[in-house]
């Protein structure tokens, strides 16, 4: 690149600047060959390795014994709560057929008291119709006696449906030990059921005597009242 002139006593001359030497590009060195290994450096690597693959595979099996442990131990809990869940439904089974075996016992000896009152009232109105006409009390002895075979026939009739009731009920708490939860459940609400439909059976049965009893008072009264009757023909007589 020319940048100006200067005169000189042979001709004119000229100034250069010349564009500086660009810097030469840095040589690349060559990465220094890796030295060989030995055979002692390469068994030392392969067993360097072969601990490492060995410790990994010990923490994973260590890691699969511990969860194998937690599920063991949570199916050993949920083991331990269902059967002591089962152990208290037998036990809440077993209370309540005891409870219903003493009401039943206890309802026998009340209807079996009821019934020999009535038989005491029943002999006592037979001795005291001894007065009346023979044809009334051919009635009247009839009538009891249709009543008694009746009421046996009752009383009969009851003891065995508690009976079957007491068998079926040892059938259940035998069967109830191989049931679940919800089957235990609805065994007792059955249980509790029969029961129910029991009590009410033996309120109708009272009722029933207490009807018949009113009905014996009143024929006593009214055979009083023709004895009376009778008594006061004969006077005026």
């Amino acid at each position: 690149m020319s940048t100006g002139l200067q005169k000189s006593t042979g001709g004119v001359a000229y100034d250069y600047i010349l564009k500086p030497a660009a810097d030469a590009a840095p040589k690349i060195s060559s990465p220094p060959k890796e030295k060989p290994l030995t055979h002692d450096e390469i068994i030392e690597k392969l067993q360097k390795a072969e601990e490492r693959r060995q410790s990994l595979e010990a923490q994973k099996l260590e890691f699969v014994a511990k969860e194998k442990q937690k599920m063991q131990e949570a199916m050993l809990k949920s083991q331990k709560e269902e059967e002591e869940k089962a152990k208290a439904a037998q036990d809440k089974l077993r209370r309540s057929m005891e409870i219903t075996k003493e009401n039943r016992e206890l309802q026998i000896q009340s209807l079996q008291e009821k019934l020999r009152e009535h038989l005491s009232k029943v002999q006592e109105v037979c001795r005291n119709s001894e007065n009346m006409s023979k044809e009334l009390e051919e009635r009247l002895i009839q009538k009891y006696e249709a009543y008694e075979e009746n009421r046996k026939n009752q009383l009969q009739s009851v003891v065995t449906r508690l009976q079957d009731h007491a068998k079926h009920i040892e059938e259940v708490c035998k069967a109830s030990e191989t049931m679940s939860k919800a089957s235990e459940e609805k065994i007792i609400q059955k249980m509790e059921n029969a029961l129910k439909n029991r009590e009410e059976h033996f309120k109708a049965l009272q009722e029933r005597l207490k009807d018949h009893e009113r009905k014996i008072e009143e024929v006593r009264k009214n055979k009083m009242t023709m004895s009376g009757c009778s008594l006061e023909g004969s006077v005026s007589c």
